[in-house]
C-alpha cells in the first residue's frame, strides 16, 4: 500500500494480513484492491499529532521536552522516504526553535507548527 502513495500504519497493514517475511505471501489483484479499500476507511490508517509526540519522546534523553536537533535531522533525512538535507534544513529554519549550546531544542513547538496546531 505504501507503494501506492498511502501512508498506512503498520498496525492497519498487519490487521489486513501483512507479514514481515518478503516473498512468503502473494495476493491476486482483486485481493489487493479489496485490502487497499479497507485500509483507506480504517480510522487509524495514518499517524497523526499524538503519534509524532510519542516518536519524539523516544529521543527525549533528559525527559524535559527537548531532543537533539541532529537526531531529528537523522530521522527526517534517512528513515522512510529520504528527504534531501537542504529540505530538512529549510524545514528546521521555518518550524524549529533555535537549539541550545548542547544541541537540544524544544520539540513540542516544532510538532505543533508541523501539524498546524500553532
Amino acid at each position: 500500500m505504501y507503494a501506492l502513495g498511502m501512508n498506512t500504519t503498520k498496525k492497519v497493514c498487519v490487521s489486513l494480513g501483512q507479514t514481515d517475511e518478503e516473498g512468503k505471501k502473494f495476493a491476486k489483484f482483486d485481493e489487493v484492491v479489496e485490502k487497499v479499500n479497507a485500509a483507506k476507511v480504517a480510522p487509524d490508517s495514518s499517524g497523526g499529532y499524538h503519534d509524532y509526540i510519542e516518536l519524539v519522546k523516544l529521543y527525549d534523553k533528559n525527559s524535559n521536552g527537548t531532543m537533539m536537533l541532529a537526531e531529528l535531522e537523522n530521522i527526517l533525512a534517512n528513515l522512510g522516504d529520504e528527504i534531501p538535507k537542504a529540505d530538512v534544513q529549510a524545514l528546521f529554519a521555518e518550524l524549529c526553535d533555535p537549539e541550545d549550546e548542547d544541541g537540544f531544542f524544544p520539540y513540542m513547538p516544532f510538532i505543533d507548527r508541523l501539524c498546524g496546531k500553532a
